[in-house]
């Protein structure tokens, strides 16, 4: 029995180098030891746990691929960065279980070796702590958010080690870096100023040449990124942020999404408060001397991240991964230097993550069993290169079975989102020019999910081909009906078209 508990303590040692794990507690180590291990099992398992990055991927598959402009082939109100990042991701990795969850594994184990820079700390202890306390914020689901944060944590580091080694070109390759980050997220635009502010503009820091070569950076990486809308000419830089513009002004939260996007950060904060309080202790933030400014980095990029948390008024727990992260790496920065112990403060937080570990993994599993019953295969074999209309159908049938759209507001909820109450409408213009498939969430005329304008439409002109209900108590997003044009229409007059 002894060997056994220390087997088990040396596991731990192990794996968290830093932490101050109580000897003894065998059974209770070895279970949250199966815990991580079904819950890290539970994302490698599945294509994807959120719908975000497999839709990413959708549209960089037009742009790798056919060699189309971001918001031609399908649109998003991203920037096309995060489009090209998830389509090169897409070229490196042609499987589909577990693809955003490895990308997740990449980019944070590079976020824990970069922000190294910023102290002395395990790498393994923060990739452990960003790995299972990150489950409250759907970490391992690979989003866009990780992305955005490993571009930070490079700009920023980049602009330390410039001051450090003064070596000036590594300011314009920070710059660089940041028009890059930018266009994966515009979010970065608040969560990067606070602290590049410090590297660039304290007193003993500040040259004019290194503000000057930072902004020269950005400015050729602005370039590079958007050269060829520049070389297309006719307007379409112009179209592609008319575009943004447009259906950013539709998709605002409403008051009450944004409230209780307020409640779910403040609840966070209040959770991770204990590491800030300790790390304040530890450097107080009212010493801006040149030997404790480094120290002032990270709160500072957590602080300037809350508000990007809260900005798009949408309640969803992947936003706060902006803050989480420069958190983790604080709390690894405590741990190594022994600051006083936040254990027992943090007892809520362990609480929350427990939870979350708990419902991510039924999630997942419920994602496994739900997505094998529909056959991509034969989808994609049946429909090839031919282009798919979307109505209200879970965008990830074009993710599994590698469609392509017919319409480019292809996400499931955008033209609504776009077109209100006109959206049947906008379908029946599509409907018009001869889609050659339709994909429709399962029965969904007889549900009243699609207008009775455009079900007629469907029944008059299209012929049912496939139709899978993976739920029989009640149809999910996976439950999907594909439908194929076997009476092309003839051209008909807008007022013709609504006449139907």
């Amino acid at each position: 029995m002894p060997q056994k508990k220390n087997r088990t303590d040396a596991v731990f040692s192990a794996l968290l180098p830093d932490c101050r794990v109580p000897t003894g507690y065998t059974a209770l180590k070895y279970g949250l030891l199966l815990a991580v291990f079904i819950y890290i099992l539970s994302y490698l398992l599945i294509p994807f746990s959120n719908e975000d990055p497999a839709y990413y991927t959708v549209l960089g598959r037009g742009i790798i691929r056919y060699h189309l402009f971001p918001h031609s082939y399908g649109f998003d109100h991203k920037p096309f960065g995060v489009d090209l990042f998830y389509g090169l991701w897409d070229q490196i990795t042609p499987f589909y279980r577990g693809k955003f969850t490895l990308l997740a594994f990449v980019l944070i184990g590079l976020i824990t070796c970069i922000c190294h820079a910023f102290g002395e700390f395990s790498r393994r202890t923060a990739f452990i702590l960003l790995i299972v306390c990150g489950s409250m914020f759907d970490i391992l689901s690979g989003n866009s958010e990780l992305v955005l944060l490993t571009g930070e944590a490079l700009c920023l580091t980049l602009m330390l080690k410039g001051l450090e080694n003064n070596q000036n070109s590594l300011f314009f390759l920070a710059g660089c870096v940041a028009a890059f980050v930018v266009n994966v997220n515009y979010l970065s635009a608040l969560c990067l100023p606070a602290p590049a502010a410090v590297l660039l503009l304290s007193p003993g820091w500040f040259r004019l040449s290194r503000c000057g070569l930072t902004l020269l950076g950005s400015m050729t990486g602005l370039m590079l990124l958007f050269s060829p809308y520049i070389m297309a000419g006719h307007g379409a830089l112009q179209t592609y942020f008319s575009m943004q513009q447009n259906f950013l002004h539709h998709y605002s939260g409403s008051w009450h999404e944004r409230l209780r996007g307020l409640l779910w950060n403040t609840i966070d904060l209040v959770l991770l408060s204990p590491i800030l309080l300790a790390w304040c202790r530890r450097f107080s933030p009212l010493n801006w001397t040149e030997e404790n400014r480094k120290n002032l980095l990270l709160p500072l990029w957590f602080l300037s991240s809350l508000p990007a948390t809260i900005l798009s008024g949408h309640p969803f727990d992947h936003y706060f991964q902006l803050c989480f992260v420069p958190a983790a790496i604080m709390w690894a920065i405590l741990l190594r230097q022994g600051a006083a112990s936040t254990g027992y403060m943090l007892i809520p937080f362990f609480a929350s993550v427990a939870f979350f570990m708990v419902q991510n993994t039924h999630k997942n599993y419920n994602t496994l069993r739900f997505s094998n019953r529909v056959n991509y295969a034969a989808i994609h074999k049946e429909i090839g290169q031919k282009k798919v209309l979307n109505i209200r159908t879970h965008e990830s049938v074009f993710y599994m079975a590698d469609l392509k759209p017919f319409d480019i507001y292809l996400f499931y909820t955008h033209i609504d989102i776009m077109y209100g109450q006109q959206a049947w409408q906008h379908y029946l213009q599509d409907l018009q020019q001869n889609a050659p498939y339709v994909v429709m969430p399962y029965d969904a005329c007889a549900r009243h999910q699609v207008e009775v304008p455009v079900c007629q439409w469907i029944q008059a002109h299209y012929q049912l081909i496939y139709a899978i209900n993976v739920r029989p108590s009640r149809p999910n997003k996976f439950s999907l009906s594909i439908y194929k044009l076997v009476q092309p229409a003839q051209p008909q007059t807008n007022s013709e078209m609504l006449a139907h």
